[in-house]
């Protein structure tokens, strides 16, 4: 769990490894799609 912490708190050499960038990219389309679905929930009951 530190590592994760330490990932997102910047500690790390600021080069970004392969994996942060994946789970980056996972992350935003994550809440892309979580956003996307709200808002079609909410048109769909209009």
């Amino acid at each position: 769990m530190s590592e994760v912490f330490r990932l997102y708190t910047g500690n790390e050499p600021k080069k970004k490894s392969t994996f942060q960038k994946v789970t980056m990219v996972v992350v935003v389309l994550m809440l892309i799609a979580t956003i996307a679905g709200v808002v079609l929930g909410a048109i769909s009951q209009m």
